[in-house]
């Protein structure tokens, strides 16, 4: 964890927004979480795809950060499901993939993503960039 909390870029900010994160190691959880909760973001996290499948039927966030890989499924699962959907039930929501695999990026339907060890300066200011565009 870094001395001091990571700062999305001056002309846009995270204070206030929600963000669901997919991620199944608990340490790698509350570490995301931690950072963007520093910098004043409504943190939501689940563990399962199936959670945040039914958690956006309740509440769309601004923002998702997803782990490529999960117990009851992948990231490119859950992409595929959420571009499904239209733009009313969260078919847009600017997503983040993020893994520790090597993997081929960018990955169709994520709107950004990091390989683990998460940089949780970038992570804040590309959050707040994707959701600035959006």
């Amino acid at each position: 964890m870094p001395d001091s909390p990571p700062t999305p870029s001056d002309d846009h900010t995270l204070f206030g927004r929600a963000i669901f994160i997919i991620e199944d190691h608990p340490d790698s959880r509350e570490m995301l979480a931690t950072a963007l909760r520093l910098v004043g973001a409504q943190v939501f996290v689940v563990a399962h795809l199936e959670d945040v499948q039914r958690e956006l039927d309740m509440y769309l966030p601004s923002l998702i950060i997803c782990d490529l890989r999960l117990p009851d499924g992948t990231g490119v699962d859950f992409i595929r499901w959420l571009r499904a959907r239209d733009k009313k039930t969260g078919g847009a929501i600017p997503c983040i993939a993020v893994t520790a695999d090597r993997v081929e990026f960018p990955i169709q339907g994520f709107d950004g993503y990091m390989r683990k060890p998460v940089d949780l300066a970038k992570l804040c200011n590309m959050a707040a960039d994707l959701i600035r565009l959006r």
